[in-house]
């Protein structure tokens, strides 16, 4: 079953990471931003199809050596290894493409000139908001009220708990690492849970605040998909929401009540969640494919989007001072990514990360 869970993992991974230069804006190409004048370049075509034969045909490879060698060893560790290294591996080589593809298309962009005697103009729809689909912080109460009553109820029933606390799982769904019984580990899986509820509902939050960026070119299209794509993510990260909270909740009871777990592994729980987490994210892909603003060929403009190639590193890290959103989409990959100019997303990602770092610390 192992195999099967974690094959099925590879393969959904492997896929996005084809699609990606497919399902972003077309006007960004490998982290750059690309004029609408310029965006049917036949360069760029060519290397987002390269790039998904390189990418597909090499994790198909890796997809049989895993498999061999899973049946091959004997070793649970080792066969984790396999598996965890195969994926690993297929990620390293679609980020290699991706900068390579990256220096090149900066190379072409410079070279060619693309925009130099283009108008910049940021478009702005001031009924945008009053549009927004997004979900309100309310539907995120729920797993943060959960996560506050697991807490207390721990601490009501720590007596019956047993004197080693389980804060690990295998692959197999069993318990293989415990820490002595303290109030602080005997609540630490709850704790955990609570900062990361309150993570994700701050990221949402945060999204929801964003700057909603429109296509000078195509502002009605543009538009539609911003509000769509919004939408859309903020459904993936409560389902996650509340996915992590039954994972984590089945798991602290079994803590409290060992006996619920005696002949039973956990395994289908953590099946469950993967399956929400993984088919979450692929229907916000479906979406975010569906809603992508197409163009059927170079705008004859002589204005153009703001270039903001200056403010990402690499076209993947994003620092701009003057830009108010503390989260913006990423310029390649699925989701967004934070501004890491705006100290604010420090107090959204950085502060709960910390704590449940000194969470892990303390509890020992």
């Amino acid at each position: 079953m192992l195999l099967g869970v974690f094959i099925s993992i590879y393969i959904m991974t492997l896929v996005l990471q084809m699609i990606v230069p497919f399902i972003v804006r077309e006007t960004i190409v490998f982290g750059v931003t690309v004029p609408d004048q310029n965006i049917k370049h036949p360069v760029l075509a060519n290397m987002k199809k390269r790039y998904a034969q390189i990418v597909g045909g090499t994790g198909i490879v890796l997809l049989i050596v895993m498999i061999i060698s899973y049946n091959i060893l004997t070793s649970e560790s080792n066969q984790s290894m396999v598996l965890l290294g195969c994926l690993f591996s297929m990620l390293t080589l679609s980020m290699v493409l991706y900068w390579v593809n990256h220096q090149k298309i900066l190379t072409l962009k410079k070279q060619e000139q693309w925009g130099v005697n283009i108008k910049q103009v940021r478009a702005v729809d001031l009924t945008a908001r009053s549009r927004d689909e997004m979900l309100p912080w309310s539907f995120f109460a729920i797993p943060l009220g959960i996560a506050g009553f697991l807490i207390i109820y721990s601490i009501l029933h720590y007596d019956q708990m047993p004197t080693n606390i389980a804060v690990h799982w295998g692959p197999n769904g069993e318990a293989d690492a415990w820490r002595n019984k303290t109030y602080l580990s005997a609540i630490s899986l709850p704790l955990s849970m609570l900062m990361m509820q309150c993570m994700m509902w701050g990221i949402t939050d945060s999204i929801k605040r964003s700057a909603i960026k429109i296509a000078v070119n195509r502002k009605a299209e543009s538009l539609e998909d911003q509000l769509k794509t919004r939408k859309y993510m903020s459904w993936q990260i409560l389902l996650v929401s509340y996915a992590l909270t039954v994972l984590l909740t089945v798991l602290q009871l079994s803590n409290i009540y060992p006996a619920m777990t005696v002949g039973y592994k956990l395994l289908p729980v953590f099946v469950l969640f993967l399956a929400v987490v993984l088919g979450s994210l692929f229907i916000y892909v479906v979406k975010k494919r569906k809603y992508r603003v197409r163009y059927e060929e170079n705008i004859d403009s002589q204005i153009m989007d703001v270039d903001e190639d200056r403010y990402w590193r690499g076209g993947l890290i994003y620092m701009n001072r003057q830009d108010p959103s503390i989260f913006v989409e990423k310029r390649f990959g699925v989701g967004w990514t934070m501004n890491l100019a705006n100290p604010r997303g420090y107090i959204v990602i950085v502060l709960p990360f910390l704590l449940l770092l000194l969470i892990s610390i303390f509890s020992l």
